[in-house]
């Protein structure tokens, strides 16, 4: 009895759906080597990396109590015992600083969740149903993006109340119109391919035609837009606190830090430029990682 090799499958013998998946693996593949390689994306994780470090052993880093003042020793600049010097109430700015990723990371995690949500389920909807669904969502996106982000969040913050909480909601709530027109775009462009025509033929049913075919291969601008929109997000509660509308004290927010030193600025500018620093880093290593994810993911953008 002799052995016959297997035969080599034909390519033409291989659906249009696992050929698809085959694609799409090796892209994500592609994708990965080409965020290795870009100094860019490289740059932006390092930061957010010593962002999550820096929150999970805050207690350990901290040199100080967040909370503990003392009068006397209000306004003193940076020394071997406050590496960042005090503020207007004699407490440790370094300490507050590093207690204050975790608020961020709380902030970046909820406010764009809540627009990722929202924003998708809308652009997937608009997107795949069109017609008279896709009329009404999208004109309701228009109407929200033709406030200003911030003014909006400042309205949204007026109605709900002044907290960290309501600060949260109203970034999250600003942000959806920009994941709604994304999804919403990618989803027209996946919807015509074959291998959705191929599930409807076969009579698949829109929700999971929808959740199986057409979502999962929109997830390369989702993924950056989720990236980009933190560091959107962290800024515009900044804002919010800043002007007295986000965190309250004593929380070690790095916007209320900024608007509680702003009387200080020319005698004490430590206690708004170490703050401000913080604000900086953050978004820019969240903005430098979300253009390396562009980069990488976006085919047109190939090498």
């Amino acid at each position: 009895m002799s052995l016959q090799p297997n035969p080599i499958p034909d390519p033409n013998s291989i659906p249009n759906e696992e050929v698809e998946k085959l694609k799409s693996n090796r892209m994500w593949v592609d994708s990965l080597l080409r965020i290795i390689k870009s100094k860019t994306s490289i740059i932006g994780l390092c930061i957010i990396v010593i962002l999550l470090l820096t929150a999970i052993f805050a207690p350990l880093i901290a040199t100080h109590s967040i909370t503990d003042q003392n009068i006397v020793n209000r306004y003193q600049p940076p020394s071997a015992e406050h590496f960042l010097g005090t503020d207007e109430l004699g407490r440790d700015i370094f300490s507050r600083i590093v207690f204050g990723t975790r608020i961020s990371i709380q902030i970046g995690v909820i406010a764009v969740g809540i627009s990722l949500i929202i924003g998708v389920t809308l652009g997937c909807v608009a997107g795949f149903f069109g017609r008279w669904i896709d009329l009404i969502i999208m004109r309701f996106i228009d109407i929200m993006m033709a406030f200003p982000s911030i003014l909006l969040a400042i309205a949204l913050v007026a109605v709900l109340g002044g907290s960290l909480t309501n600060a949260m909601i109203a970034v999250g709530i600003v942000g959806i119109p920009q994941f709604a027109r994304i999804v919403r775009s990618a989803v027209l462009s996946v919807k015509e391919t074959e291998y959705v025509e191929a599930a409807r033929a076969i009579g698949a049913r829109n929700g999971r035609i929808l959740m199986q075919h057409v979502l999962p291969n929109c997830l390369a601008p989702i993924i950056v837009q989720t990236t980009l929109g933190v560091g959107t997000a962290i800024l515009d509660a900044a804002g919010l606190s800043f002007l007295g509308l986000g965190a309250q004290a004593p929380a070690p927010e790095w916007g209320a830090m900024l608007s509680d030193g702003r009387a200080a600025l020319q005698n004490a500018p430590w206690v708004v430029g170490f703050p401000g620093i913080a604000i900086f880093l953050v978004v820019l290593g969240f903005n430098l990682f979300g253009d390396g994810l562009r980069d990488a993911l976006d085919p047109r953008l190939k090498k």
